[in-house]
């Protein structure tokens, strides 16, 4: 197709950057159209899935940049709460070899509203931050720069999240104050999001059947195009929650039991509750459990989609196929988490008793070839 611009852009959503092959679809890709002038881009990328051919591919047809990697935090206790145990030297090797190829600019991306994040734990987002620009100018010297984004964790339905509450405006305030105050100076910009707007998200998320009398009364005072920040109308929501006698922090900021009937539980997405409760627990314990990619431990989704797997090639889904004889990664009926956080369980015991990564034998795929080759 003919358009007004010399090279065209092709820019993948966030799922495809977490896919095991996201290396193979990039060099297809190229190999197919870069002829054309095509460039591939990514939202973000997770440290794990990054290698330096993938690093290679996207360069080729585009200028260099911008690189946007996500750690999501920036402690390595904090990590375990989240259940994605990367080392932050993993971080700033990959640092190095963004800038190296001519990259002047990476975007890092990170959240404040954990479960049980401190204000040390965010002191560490700008502590990292910084190290990141220093390998940057060490190697570009003025011409590189961090770009560190930061947004708010909304608790998500069918997430082991789901029954956390969403962090109190204080204390999100005070972690945003801090990073304010510490990413500044030349080659840093830090971008944040409005706590206001997480908080409509938040019980909009998490909200039932008597938010719609809410959403009806809010957009009949002028809440219609919120997600432009000089249309945000919050006045118009509080109004709404007002008038319809329901309190906002009541769904966004409220605990949940683990015996109460959730909204959303009549909706399948095909995880059994008592996965994600365990999940949920072993967020408090600093229990990091294996990628599923490496450990199936039972989550329902398999058997919910039973006959679609039947049907699915053995290499088309990350859950183990189906049948005798097949190559399949182990399989327990519950998370048996690889270690336990030391600050947080320290009588607790995994399968390891030191700190190992997710995924740390490859791919179930890799490491079959390797062992048959």
């Amino acid at each position: 197709q003919k358009t007004a611009y010399e090279i065209k852009e092709c820019d993948w959503s966030s799922d495809v950057c977490s896919s095991d092959l996201v290396e193979e679809l990039v060099r297809c890709t190229m190999e197919r159209h870069g002829a054309k002038r095509l460039s591939v881009g990514l939202p973000s990328l997770r440290i794990e899935s990054f290698s330096v051919d993938l690093l290679e591919l996207l360069g080729k047809g585009r200028r260099r940049s911008g690189f946007t990697l996500a750690p999501e935090a920036a402690t390595d206790r904090l990590r375990d709460v989240i259940n994605k145990p990367i080392a932050s030297t993993d971080l700033l090797r990959t640092a190095e070899e963004v800038y190296s190829r001519g990259w002047t600019a990476i975007k890092l991306y990170f959240m404040v509203g954990h479960p049980s994040q401190t204000l040390e734990d965010v002191q560490a987002i700008a502590d990292l931050s910084k190290a990141v620009l220093d390998i940057g100018r060490r190697i570009l010297g003025r011409k590189a720069s961090v770009r560190v984004g930061v947004s708010t964790l909304v608790p998500k339905p069918h997430t082991p999240f789901q029954w956390v509450p969403m962090e109190d405006e204080s204390v999100i305030r005070q972690q945003l104050d801090l990073l304010q105050r510490e990413l500044r100076g030349p080659g840093l910009y830090f971008t944040w999001n409005d706590p206001r707007e997480t908080l409509v998200e938040a019980f909009l998320t998490r909200g039932d059947r008597k938010l719609c009398d809410v959403i009806e009364t809010a957009w009949r005072r002028g809440a219609k195009l919120d997600a432009w920040g000089d249309q945000f109308r919050f006045d118009a929501w509080q109004h709404a929650f007002v008038q319809c006698g329901l309190d906002m922090d009541w769904y966004a900021r409220r605990e949940r039991s683990l015996d109460e009937v959730l909204p959303w539980e009549h909706i399948s997405a095909g995880l059994k509750k008592a996965f994600l409760a365990q999940e949920y627990i072993h967020t408090y314990q600093g229990g990091v459990v294996d990628d599923c990619r490496e450990h199936c431990f039972s989550c329902g989704i398999l058997g919910h989609f039973k006959e679609q797997r039947r049907e699915a090639s053995d290499a088309a889904w990350c859950c183990p196929p189906l049948g005798q004889g097949k190559d399949r990664q182990p399989v327990d009926i519950t998370p048996v988490p690889l270690y336990f956080n030391d600050d947080m369980s320290p009588n607790r015991s995994g399968q390891f008793t030191e700190r190992v990564p997710q995924r740390r034998y490859g791919t179930v795929r890799k490491r079959a070839a390797v062992e048959t080759g």
